[in-house]
């Protein structure tokens, strides 16, 4: 099997880990301790990989090779960081309240719509009948999850 399809069911799997595991460190600590451990975590590693791809970038693939210098940042470069934080303190929250199985139904089929907004209005790519019908599918798994009692 390629990596690349892999990847995004590793990264999944990460999300809800890492969204539980806050969620558990969240109760000892609270919400705004547990974010800021695992900021600060994510920027270190985020400082090695750095470091990494700028002294060894003929070991990665081109995706990963630093093309330009830190100054050429823009101002909505804010965005992606603004993001994760919203992730990392809203996930665990929402498990606490829904439970990990609701809360990952309601975030694929939130995906589901995002991804296919972006690849329309982004990347040129069109919506087509399956995709209708696996967001249909999604929407109707959350509806069924959330009337769920447990």
């Amino acid at each position: 099997m390629n990596w690349t399809i892999a990847l995004p069911l590793f990264i999944g799997c990460f999300g809800i880990l890492q969204g539980a595991i806050n969620r558990v460190i969240a109760t000892h600590i609270g919400v705004a301790q547990a974010s800021l451990i695992t900021n600060i975590g994510s920027t270190i590693i985020c400082l090695f990989f750095y470091l990494f791809a700028k002294a060894y970038s003929h070991l990665l693939p081109e995706f990963y090779q630093i093309k330009a210098p830190l100054t050429t940042y823009k101002w909505w470069f804010i965005f992606p960081p603004m993001l994760g934080f919203a992730i990392i303190a809203g996930i665990p929250y929402s498990i606490a309240k829904l439970g990990a199985v609701k809360v990952t139904v309601g975030l694929i089929a939130a995906q589901m719509i995002t991804s296919v907004i972006w690849d329309l209005l982004v990347e040129g790519v069109t919506i087509n009948m399956m995709k209708f019908i696996g967001i249909v599918f999604a929407f109707l798994s959350v509806t069924f999850i959330t009337l769920s009692k447990a």
